[in-house]
């Protein structure tokens, strides 16, 4: 019966006692990470420009080239994330994207971006900033 007893209150107390805020940050960081590398590498092998638009206020982003959105390659839906509709992403929140004052970062046909900016992600006390150079097109990702 202890047994019992201790086993429902583990299964009440630790994931309230568990803080997922900086896994969640962290693995949004990652995603977006990959898919701003994704948009670069997209534009280099289809020789059109390819943006990333990130609109901060509904915590989204979309990739896009001249004839519209593009289509995700695995789930073959138009290629838009957001963070408050994906499944453990709940407590993350775009901060700010800045390109030249812009929210957006196109890459051209050699895979340059038309801008270097930063995107700052928070969960909680956890912040990352995922950068784009401006020249070379390398995203970097640091912990504030």
């Amino acid at each position: 019966m202890v047994v019992v007893i201790v086993g429902i209150v583990a299964a009440v107390v630790i994931p309230n006692a568990i803080n997922t805020s900086d896994l969640q940050v962290m693995s949004a960081a990652r995603i977006l990470t990959a898919d701003l590398q994704y948009a670069q590498d997209t534009a280099i092998t289809s020789q059109t420009a390819v943006s990333v638009v990130l609109q901060p206020a509904s915590e989204t982003y979309q990739l896009s080239n001249t004839s519209g959105a593009l289509i995700h390659p695995i789930t073959k839906d138009v290629y838009t994330v957001d963070f408050t509709s994906l499944r453990g992403f709940g407590e993350v929140d775009v901060v700010s994207a800045s390109f030249n004052g812009a929210s957006s970062v196109t890459f051209d046909e050699l895979g340059t971006p038309n801008a270097g900016g930063t995107v700052v992600l928070r969960a909680g006390p956890h912040v990352y900033t995922i950068s784009v150079a401006a020249i070379t097109g390398t995203v970097t990702v640091t912990r504030s």
